[in-house]
């Protein structure tokens, strides 16, 4: 595969090749450029081209939030955090549901998460 058809070939799988003619409105950049080059010309070309990058872009990364990587301890403690704050938006969701028996549960689970986290010296538990 060729350098010019390397990135070309993450959007060829988009469906139709019309979207190829576009132009960003700002800069004049055509969609067959960028699959050339990978380059996009200005920051209207991630708006205007969206449609057609974002399907891309999360086959090729998984996703369209950059995460980054962090040391395992790091990693555990983050997926930690993030597990609390999705137990405290259940249990506001269940509260507000007046679903008081799921909410009790919700509400011990996020007490052990608590005290395991304590116990393995993360921050904010």
């Amino acid at each position: 595969m060729s350098y010019d058809n390397f990135f070309g070939s993450f959007f060829d799988r988009v469906g139709d090749h019309e979207h190829e003619e576009m132009r960003c409105p700002n800069c004049g950049l055509e969609f067959r450029s960028f699959k050339k080059t990978g380059l996009l010309g200005c920051s209207v070309c991630y708006e205007y081209f969206a449609e057609y990058l974002v399907p891309s872009i999360k086959r090729v990364q998984g996703g369209l939030v950059h995460v980054g990587k962090f040391p395992k301890h790091a990693a555990i403690e983050m997926t930690n955090k993030r597990k609390l704050e999705t137990l405290k938006r259940r249990l506001q969701e269940e509260i507000a549901k007046e679903n008081f028996e799921e909410a009790a549960g919700i509400r011990d689970e996020i007490n052990q998460l608590r005290r395991e986290m304590k116990k393995e010296g993360e921050t904010n538990a």
